[in-house]
């Protein structure tokens, strides 16, 4: 009886002992788990691999002049090692954060892709397929591909138990759930919340550490650009969060290199280096993205050790290594030049005529070196600033003269008489005129059972091809695309390399190359008077400002086409190696007769000094050429076209 009393009492007493001995690790835990990082434990003598990134290369101008550099920030990271295990702790950290950040104008991370427009109604964020894919596959929703934007939400309210939030605030904490899984956070990856964070919130979230348990503070690289953020936004491009796609294809690059990589441990471990991570920045256009392998950089490794004391020791076990430094074949001070004048040519000279058409105002110039194919500088307007490019996406995009798109590479124009230069070297080179033939005008021009009208319903008599352009005759390039034909007349186009790309490192327009197999492609035909009108730059004929500009410089420049280029090289940070650089490239060479473009440049020289545009350019003390052009669409009026 007394044996029994006693084992009772000794098992009473080390069940308390084993409660009490429990409570106790568990404080130690608790409050090592809260405290300052210098002091944490978790699972001791444990080590964590965590990358760390690189800053991305500068660009510059053909100088040296800066366009796009790096400035040292302040962000705020959740630490995987810190923050709380516990979903609805973890929930109510963000949201003290978000409510801290966002009464002070300061941004956090924000890449859910379900959005509350103004009435409160869920919907799915414009041009985010993939990601909206991605949220509800069988990695994170598992929803059907047909789910609703409330669907994923609802979705995202039971994992991450928000219920009890306002619709407003469970949406930002899920926004911020959503992306810690996506980027994988965890001990060995810290998230970022929030970039470019004033050093007085840094301050206040430091001090007030018991209220953000796991927010910690960094110093991190963001893109700044040279004064306001206007110069040449459209060529340089802009970097952001890389996207689900953007990832998956990423990886999938790395993974072909390291299987070609082999047993070559050293080359996998510079090829790791370089590889994405999902809480990466990536270069989403422009030159940014063009050169995005150089501009990169490769990642650091930094070892963060917790050892049996509970404390945390970090060391870089391989150093982040700066981008490279992207040198661009612009000039920074013609580039200015360029855009102030094309502002003030739209805004104040074309600004009622503009008015009067009824369309936005917009224009566009590129200037290219006709001995290289070099791009020196290059304008779109309406135009916006690189550095409220985020800020403002909303209202640029609502925008009705579409600031956001690259009129210089990635508009179509229709030629209008610009092409007539391309007609007469077709006609030239054809054999079926000499440079001293002579067409009559006489203003009308009949073709079957219609009747064709000379520019400005003028009867310029007899011409030669120099005249012919002077005075930008239609009824001269209507008789010589009669003898040429459409085919031949395209192909002296394309060797001109007008209607296809030019090769140009950012994205351009291919364009469209009027005759039978562009309508063929579309299920036409293609009728006879229809050449007349392509021989004018009308009809179906549409390029970018980019091969006009090269096609002109072809012409320059005797008859060699260069393949246009924005990089000239790319210099390792410390400029002690080259990474890349690029040569003037010979896209074609038409092997165009001396007389032919003689007469041609001749004709081009009288447009500029004695008919059209002699009144602005006559009297420079260089000399100049050029033709004009003014696009019309084609009407049949009483049999008149």
């Amino acid at each position: 009886m007394k044996k029994t009393k006693f084992n009772r009492r000794a098992l009473a007493l080390l069940i308390v002992t084993a409660l009490i001995f429990t409570g106790y690790i568990f404080m130690i835990y608790r409050d090592q788990k809260q405290g300052a990082a210098a002091d944490i434990a978790q699972g001791g003598g444990k080590k964590y691999n965590v990358a760390v990134a690189a800053d991305r290369g500068e660009i510059l101008d053909r100088s040296g002049n800066t366009f796009v550099y790096n400035e040292q920030v302040n962000t705020i990271v959740l630490n995987g090692l810190t923050f709380p295990d516990k979903m609805e702790e973890g929930n109510q950290v963000i949201l003290r954060l978000i409510n801290f950040l966002e009464p002070r104008g300061e941004e956090w991370i924000d890449m859910l892709p379900i959005e509350l427009n103004a009435a409160g109604v869920l919907q799915f964020a414009e041009d985010r397929e993939y990601d909206i894919i991605w949220m509800k596959s069988d990695y994170f929703l598992k929803l059907n591909s047909y789910a609703t934007p409330q669907n994923c939400y609802d979705a995202l309210i039971d994992m991450f138990k928000l219920e009890d939030y306002a619709p407003a605030d469970a949406r930002k904490i899920a926004s911020v759930r959503y992306n810690m899984t996506r980027v994988g956070f965890g001990a060995a990856l810290p998230y970022t919340f929030a970039q470019d964070v004033s050093i007085q919130s840094v301050a206040y979230i430091k001090e007030n550490s018991s209220l953000f348990p796991g927010a910690d503070a960094q110093v991190a690289s963001v893109r700044k650009y040279v004064g306001d953020g206007t110069l040449a936004p459209h060529i340089l491009g802009i970097v952001g969060a890389i996207s689900a796609e953007e990832y998956a294809a990423q990886k999938e690059k790395t993974e072909a290199a390291l299987e070609e990589a082999g047993d070559d441990e050293e080359k996998k471990l510079a090829i790791e280096s370089a590889a994405y991570g999902m809480n990466d920045q990536i270069g989403k256009s422009g030159i940014e993205q063009a050169m995005e392998q150089y501009l990169k950089g490769t990642n650091g490794v930094k070892t963060i050790t917790v050892g049996d004391d509970g404390r945390i020791t970090e060391e870089y076990t391989v150093k982040p290594r700066t981008g490279g430094s992207a040198i661009l074949t612009l000039d920074v001070q013609m580039q200015e030049i360029v855009e102030k004048s094309l502002a003030w040519f739209i805004e104040e000279v074309a600004a009622e005529e503009i008015t009067a058409s009824g369309l936005p105002p917009a224009g566009a110039v590129v200037v290219e070196d006709i001995s290289t194919g070099a791009i020196l500088a290059s304008a779109s307007y309406p135009s916006y600033s690189l550095n409220s490019y985020y800020e403002d996406y909303d209202k640029l995009l609502d925008d009705p003269g579409k600031p956001l798109w690259n009129r210089a590479f990635q508009n179509g124009y229709a030629p209008g008489s610009t092409m007539k230069p391309a007609t007469c070297i077709a006609a030239l080179e054809e054999g079926a005129i000499t440079p001293d033939t002579y067409l009559f005008c006489g203003g009308l021009y009949d073709f079957y059972d219609q009747t064709f009208v000379c520019f400005n319903q003028v009867a310029h008599g007899n011409v030669n091809v120099e005249a012919a352009l002077g005075y930008s005759c239609n009824i001269f390039c209507f008789q010589i695309a009669q003898m040429v034909g459409i085919e031949k007349l395209n192909a002296y186009a394309s060797l001109l390399g007008l209607g296809q790309k030019t090769g140009v490192e950012i994205d351009e327009l291919e364009g469209i190359l009027a005759g039978y197999d562009y309508r063929a492609a579309h299920g036409q035909g293609w009728m006879l008077g229809e050449t007349l009108m392509a021989a004018i730059g009308q009809s179906d004929n549409t390029f970018s400002l980019l091969q006009m500009t090269n096609y002109c410089a072809t012409i320059a420049n005797g008859g060699t086409r260069y393949v246009p280029y924005l990089v000239s090289k790319v210099l390792s940070s410390d400029y002690s190696e080259v990474l890349y650089e690029r040569n003037p490239q010979v896209a074609v060479q038409t092997n165009f007769k001396k007389e032919t473009l003689d007469a041609v440049r001749a004709g081009m020289y009288m447009v500029a000094n004695e008919t059209t545009c002699a009144q602005y350019l006559n009297g420079l003390d260089y000399k100049v050429a050029c033709k004009t052009g003014t696009a019309e669409k084609t009407r049949i009026v009483d049999g008149v076209v």
